[in-house]
């Protein structure tokens, strides 16, 4: 029956006049919002954003077989996707295929925006065939209808993606898709092999907010399109341009939070018109006469319209709340990351300016002790090598900012015993401040690769008192800068971290750049004696991010191009070491100043932490 019901459609779809009426029409005189998935429930208004307007209808522009969307959240990219989904099953229907990134987020999906969509449209009501008790007909994840039918998938499964014949494809956020469904290769590519039985009358239709620039599906996408801007009219000199984030104006104030973080109030917010430099407030921009601007028609041979889009020209968003962001996060890359992402909708790069160790190296400076003035904690990074272990002691404070303190090399292999009598002496030394006061290291991570990972963890383990940690770095976009394992040998065992090095390397060479001393800028010491040299400055900026392509297919990968990378590993171990734990700055604070005779500081409270007993045991003074 199943394979009669495709036959059916297939012929159905193929005979089937094409459809007279716009996506946009169909959106304003059927859809209705729900409040389960919309802040504005209530009839469907193209008007309320017009820019939507455009890119919906160009789903029924004939000759048009592939609608690109590459926008920031909260514009309505999906919602548009929705509205073409509903116009074909209503107007022109056929087999249909709407993909997320995996099963769950399809399934999810399908219960919180496609099911109460169709339940809100009459004309789609009674339609969709309704789920009945042992009735494969409706379900979650598949609806059929007269003429066709719709399967929600995840871009994880390589059997949904490459059976039965589709006309209809609707990708959503195919930046987050898996570089392969399974062992079978690319989803995209997979789906877009459905479709070319109906080569002549196809339609697909991807969405995304975007990634790393160069491996970026949706950019690649919206490159091979029409690369449309929403342009905005300025209302002095009358020219079209579009709204960048670079033109955007505003006065701000800082304050200081109960917890000593610095926050914002954003005051006042405008656009700049970058053709005659008049600012235009927010209120009065976004009430400006606006167009769809393409930066390359020839792409309309080729049947590809692709539109971009960001949070300015949303009716939804709030200009001030989106300079608030950038300055909540403009210290943090990975914060930076996701703003410029799904705030700007632009992809993101990683920028490594030639010359930044010899700039580094020059702007040493003379420490007042062994731990100068800001320093609230200690933190080491230990890299294993076969025949020697090299470390680096870092300070920081509460924001991130970072003392290099001494980095050094001990001789011998991990498993020798005279090689942990020297990290003995590391880990038991007091580092003294101006005030005389000295402060241990409190969280060190050690490599345990290589070839002495047994020895490693049972040394760590006779030192869970010195809060020593065994880690082993993962490579990879997307892993988190560090969590915790499950210990498979109980309290024998010490715990042991696993980080995301990529994550890591991409902040140390964003704060690299930083120019001036605050958050996350970095000091170097100039005594000679600290271990500072040209060497480590050129080991500290040893990698680069690259994309590369294999087999087709874009990848991210840090790339060594000086032959001793150990400061960088050093360094990145000790700021996970930092980024991890809960520390207490203002008890922290007291007792660097002398105020407190012996405290012991938690360094977590949760229930996870305590029973994983990463516990920071105290600073003596």
């Amino acid at each position: 029956m199943g394979a009669l019901r495709d036959l059916a459609a297939h012929t159905y779809a193929m005979f089937r006049p094409p459809a007279k009426q716009t996506v946009s029409e169909w959106a304003d005189k059927h859809r209705v919002l729900v409040s389960e998935s919309s802040a504005e429930p209530g009839r469907w208004r193209t008007d309320r954003a017009p820019y939507q307007r455009e890119i919906m209808d160009s789903f029924t522009q004939p000759g048009i077989w592939q609608i690109v969307i590459m926008a920031s959240s909260q514009t309505g990219k999906s919602e548009c996707e929705i509205n073409m989904l509903g116009c074909a099953i209503d107007n022109d229907p056929g087999p249909m295929l709407y993909i997320q990134p995996t099963d769950k987020v399809a399934e999810d999906y399908s219960k919180r925006r496609i099911q109460p969509m169709i339940n809100a449209c009459p004309t789609l009501r009674n339609k969709v065939y309704k789920a009945r008790s042992r009735d494969a007909m409706n379900t979650v994840t598949m609806k059929t209808f007269p003429g066709g039918s719709l399967a929600i998938i995840g871009a994880n499964s390589p059997a949904d993606l490459a059976s039965k014949p589709v006309r209809y494809i609707f990708m959503d956020e195919t930046d987050r898709f898996p570089a392969s469904a399974g062992t079978e290769g690319d989803p995209q590519e997979l789906a877009e092999r459905r479709t070319e039985t109906f080569r002549d009358n196809r339609k697909i239709v991807k969405t995304s907010t975007p990634t790393i620039k160069g491996r970026s599906k949706i950019e690649a996408d919206y490159m091979s399109g029409t690369q449309e801007e929403w342009h905005t009219q300025c209302p002095y000199c009358h020219e079209f341009s579009f709204i960048r984030f670079d033109n955007i104006r505003f006065e701000k104030e800082e304050h200081k939070t109960e917890t000593g973080e610095t926050d914002y109030v954003v005051n006042s917010v405008a656009w700049r018109c970058p053709v005659c430099q008049h600012d235009i407030p927010e209120h009065e921009a976004k009430r400006l006469p606006a167009k769809w601007v393409s930066k390359n028609p020839k792409a309309l041979k080729n049947g590809i319209r692709s539109f971009r889009l960001n949070a300015f020209m949303s009716p939804w968003s709030d200009w001030k709340d989106i300079c608030w962001k950038f300055l909540k996060a403009r210290k943090d890359p990975e914060k930076l990351k996701v703003f410029h992402n799904t705030v700007l909708g632009e992809s993101w790069e990683v920028r490594i300016d030639s010359g930044i160790d010899e700039e580094l190296f020059n702007r040493r400076e003379y420490y007042e002790a062994e731990v100068p003035n800001g320093v609230l904690v200690l933190t080491m990074g230990v890299d294993t090598q076969d025949n020697r272990l090299e470390y680096e002691v870092v300070g920081w404070d509460r924001n991130g900012q970072s003392w290099g303190i001494s980095r050094g090399v001990i001789p011998g292999r991990a498993d020798a015993p005279g090689t942990w009598e020297e990290v003995d002496d590391l880990l038991d030394r007091e580092w003294k401040t101006q005030k005389g006061i000295g402060l241990k290291i409190l969280a060190t991570f050690i490599d345990s690769g290589g070839h002495h990972t047994t020895s490693i963890y049972r040394e760590c383990a006779k030192r869970q008192t010195k809060r020593i940690w065994p880690i082993k770095g993962e490579k990879g976009e997307g892993k988190p800068e560090c969590y915790a394992m499950k210990r498979a040998g109980g309290m024998t065992e010490a715990p042991k971290f696993m980080l995301g090095v990529d994550a890591g390397k991409e902040g140390i060479m964003y704060e690299a750049g930083i120019k001036e001393p605050g958050p996350r800028y970095m000091h170097f010491p100039m005594d000679y004696r600290a271990g500072y040299n040209r060497e480590f400055f050129k080991g500290l900026i040893s990698e680069r991010m690259e994309i590369h392509r294999r087999g087709g297919k874009a990848q991210v990968v840090w790339e060594q191009f000086y032959e001793r990378n150990e400061p960088l590993d050093c360094r990145n171990y000790a700021r996970a070491a930092y980024r991890f734990f809960n520390w207490h700055f203002d008890e922290l604070e007291r007792t660097v100043n002398g105020v407190t005779e012996e405290k012991v500081i938690t360094q977590a409270e949760d229930t996870k932490r305590r029973q994983r007993h990463i516990v920071s045991r105290g600073i003596r003074v």
